[in-house]
């Protein structure tokens, strides 16, 4: 977890902290943005043969499916579906090394979404949409800025400095029961945007 490099009382810590995250976010926000524009891209190429409300029935049903995983994973006290690895904390101990990097690479690691741990399945709703083209080119933008800034205005409030070991499966399942929120509401968005364009 990031709060080994965001704890600290000084003030040229929390300089630092400030700076890691915002690093990390600025990195997230980047790749999540390339990726899913990637991702949408590819799925250009196969949308057009499938028809739009298609499209929008199979989101609607992977987006049902991922609110089961996601209350599951919270009445478990877990993660959502993902691979349960991260850019390796050692990054920043290694000499030699320029200050920004390991947040850069945490940033760049968790903006890729597939490749790290997952809090919520609406990553992969996220993707799932962006394949079929339902969601647009720039929602990676908006999914990491629903991310970094959150994160940045954390740390620069202290709270997660303040916070204990103990308090981070609270904040997990908040960030969870956030995420099952706009999970549930995505199907109604969907199938209104159907009978919108009818």
């Amino acid at each position: 977890m990031i709060r080994p490099f965001v704890q600290g009382d000084s003030e040229s810590h929390r300089r630092s902290a400030i700076r890691f995250a915002g690093i990390l976010a600025l990195g997230h926000i980047a790749m999540a943005g390339f990726f899913v524009a990637l991702i949408h891209q590819v799925g250009s190429v196969t949308a057009a043969y499938l028809p739009r409300d298609t499209a929008i029935a199979i989101c609607v049903a992977a987006t049902l499916i991922a609110i089961g995983v996601d209350f599951h994973a919270i009445r478990n006290n877990t993660y959502s579906i993902g691979l349960k690895r991260q850019t390796a904390k050692s990054l920043a101990h290694q000499e030699g090394r320029p200050w920004w990097l390991t947040p850069l690479m945490w940033g760049l690691d968790t903006g890729m979404i597939w490749s790290t741990f997952r809090v919520s399945c609406t990553s992969w709703v996220l993707l799932l949409s962006a394949l079929l083209n339902v969601a647009p080119q720039w929602s990676g933008l908006v999914y990491g800025l629903s991310f970094g800034v959150p994160l940045l205005a954390v740390v620069i409030m202290e709270n997660l400095a303040k916070s204990t070991e103990s308090a981070m499966p609270g904040m997990l399942r908040i960030v969870q029961a956030t995420g099952l929120t706009l999970l549930a509401a995505l199907p109604a968005a969907l199938i209104l945007s159907v009978y919108a364009n009818t």
